[in-house]
């Protein structure tokens, strides 16, 4: 888990380099001077953090490995509630 530090009064959190690697963030193993993230609040303590591609599009949180499980997991919720049998 990352610690929350403040810069400036902002709040600050590290990403770790072995996933910054993963993502082939890393310029010959060193972070861009000039790299930009998008940081958008999506609820409550909710935020995600988006790195955009080299044609400065934002990946699109609907084709994200996590909200896609999230997504077919709320489905199955779903599907599985309207096929339970109800008491005479």
């Amino acid at each position: 888990m990352q610690k929350l530090q403040d810069h400036g009064g902002s709040g600050v959190v590290t990403l770790p380099r072995d996933e910054l690697q993963k993502d082939d963030v890393l310029d010959d193993g060193e972070i861009p001077d000039e790299q930009h993230l998008d940081v958008e609040r999506m609820g409550r303590r909710t935020y995600v953090v988006r790195i955009p591609e080299d044609d400065g599009t934002l990946p699109e949180l609907t084709r994200c490995d996590f909200v896609e499980r999230l997504a077919a997991q709320r489905a199955l919720d779903l599907d599985a509630r309207r096929f339970v049998p109800q008491a005479d």
